[in-house]
């Protein structure tokens, strides 16, 4: 047992340390680099890389006078990609549970290792720098929360449809994730534009706020500090498209009210407008337009349940409520910032649902149109060959087999699946070189297969003498050249029609030369009549 568990860390621990080791010298370099121009010296370095891994990884950092939560997204996206990468790169060939499950523990504990690590960090500092250590509940929440983010996005949908079928969770529930994301995304995109549509609108405000800096570095860092917060823009964005809102503070945006108060001297925020133009309600259409599109293209390949197109959009909920928790915060001592986190989250949901319900109606009309118009009846005297519906026979990724290929329908009891089974999750189900454990014990099956085709492709394999007598039996004979197709070839080069045939010796063959040369017959003697 220990010896597999030393097999499993040293398989999967990298996945988690590779991407985290990344993050740490990219912010020590940074750190070192942030000292050096401004002349600090190098008493505050530890607390500098503390602040900015906690920054990094969306957990709230604090100074003695103010508190800062609501962070740029940018670098968290990093993070999600470098971690999520290298858990795809682990689960692409085939995983047990076991596996699973070491890989989910490296995956969380590692950041959780670092965060308390950052936060002793702080603690040290504190006596002598003005550093002040965040509450650590919510250091450690939104560290997990960005980490498992990364973990559900890099097992990918299919090792989660291996999953749902492992513990019989419909298969409707993983697959409503996609329309969701995809609407999300599209949101996001809008969004931003909205944003950017914005800034140009307000381009002399801009022009304005960056000339009170001088140009230099502090506006080039004030625009980079704006570029770090583009995604959460685009989350604010979004959220007034869909009709809720934005606040910073005291401010509120929304597409029928806006609230101005004094803002940070941030380029991004002169896309905050001073008033609403009556024609901003006409974005609101956007959204249902944008789930109707996503909603036609979930639906085109065959109708949905309603159940389906509600799942799609609580979906669409909770990953809003996700997103919205990770993006807001407190902004020093202009107070709480972000989106109305709950109001948002149900706008999104009811929008996808209601608009992908009536899509889906709308779609099942037409599709059933064009099947009484067209000539939609199947032939049903002949198949042809090699063609299968996906997931119609047994060892087929469908219904009526388990996650290792076993037929599990009804008339062919399927194995039970314990712990130790392997899930199929990428492309091939060959296990990779990333499996720890080797062959599963459902895999002798297979093997036991090959070695009787000999391979993969069916053909068979013949069998030689020496394996035949390792087994205790007869050699088994192999065959050899294939004799020429024209006998009267054969006769006339003299070539026997077997080469394997032993040759013929003595006076056997003499008499069968003489037949030849007098046209007697060899047996009987009897001359042949038509010489």
């Amino acid at each position: 047992m220990r010896d597999n568990l030393r097999r499993r860390l040293r398989a999967f621990l990298p996945v988690a340390l590779i991407p985290n080791a990344v993050v740490v010298a990219v912010v020590v370099l940074v750190a070192l680099c942030a000292l050096m121009l401004t002349d600090s010296g190098f008493v505050p370095l530890a607390a500098t890389v503390a602040q900015l891994w906690l920054a990094v990884n969306l957990a709230p950092v604090a100074s003695d006078t103010a508190v800062l939560s609501q962070l740029p997204m940018l670098p968290a996206l990093g993070v999600v990609w470098l971690v999520s990468h290298r858990v795809r790169v682990a689960v692409r060939h085939r995983i047990s549970i076991l596996d699973l499950t070491v890989l989910t523990g490296c995956v969380l504990l590692t950041p959780v290792v670092l965060a308390l690590t950052a936060t002793a960090m702080l603690l040290d500092a504190r006596p002598v720098l003005p550093v002040e250590v965040p509450p650590l509940a919510v250091v450690l929440g939104r560290v997990l929360l960005l980490h498992l983010g990364a973990l559900v996005i890099g097992m990918g949908p299919k090792l989660w449809r291996a999953l749902a079928r492992r513990f019989t969770v419909p298969p409707s529930v993983v697959d409503a994730v996609a329309p969701a994301v995809r609407f999300l995304l599209a949101l996001a995109v809008a969004g931003l534009l909205l944003v950017l549509v914005s800034l140009v609108v307000h381009w002399r405000v801009l022009a304005e706020l960056l000339d009170t800096f001088g140009g230099g570095t502090a506006t080039a860092g004030l625009v980079g500090v704006s570029l770090l917060y583009l995604p959460d823009a685009a989350v604010a964005g979004a959220a007034v498209l869909v009709g809720s809102e934005f606040h910073l503070g005291g401010a509120s945006v929304s597409l029928h009210d806006v609230t101005v108060v004094p803002l940070p001297p941030l380029p991004l925020l002169a896309a905050v407008p001073t008033s609403v133009p009556g024609w901003a309600l006409v974005l609101i259409v956007i959204p249902p337009v944008l789930a109707g599109i996503v909603a036609h293209g979930y639906c085109r390949a065959g109708t949905r349940t309603w159940r389906e197109m509600g799942l799609a959009g609580l979906w669409a909920g909770v990953f809003t409520v996700i997103v919205g928790a990770l993006t807001g915060g407190t902004v020093g001592v202009y107070g709480s910032s972000g989106v109305a986190v709950i109001l948002t989250a149900a706008l999104v949901a009811v929008e996808l649902a209601v608009v992908g319900a009536v899509v889906n109606t709308v779609t099942g009309i037409l599709l059933q149109r064009r099947s009484v118009d067209g000539d939609t009846e199947p032939p049903t005297d002949a198949v042809d060959d090699g063609e299968m519906d996906d997931g119609a026979g047994p060892g087929v990724d469908g219904e009526g087999s388990d996650v290792d290929g076993t037929v599990t329908g009804e008339g062919s009891p399927g194995e039970t699946v314990d712990e130790e089974d392997l899930i199929a999750a990428g492309e091939s189900d060959a296990p990779g070189p990333d499996s720890v454990d080797g062959p599963a014990d459902g895999d002798a099956d297979t093997a036991a297969v090959l070695a009787a085709t000999g391979d993969e492709s069916g053909h068979s394999v013949p069998e030689s003498a020496a394996d035949a007598e390792e087994r205790g039996g007869d050699p088994v004979e192999t065959g050899g050249t294939p004799a020429p197709e024209d006998p009267d070839e054969a006769v006339a080069t003299g070539t026997p029609a077997d080469p394997d045939e032993p040759e013929t010796q003595g006076p056997e063959r003499d008499a069968r030369d003489a037949s030849v040369e007098t046209g007697t017959d060899p047996e009987t003697g009897d001359r042949d009549p038509g010489q």
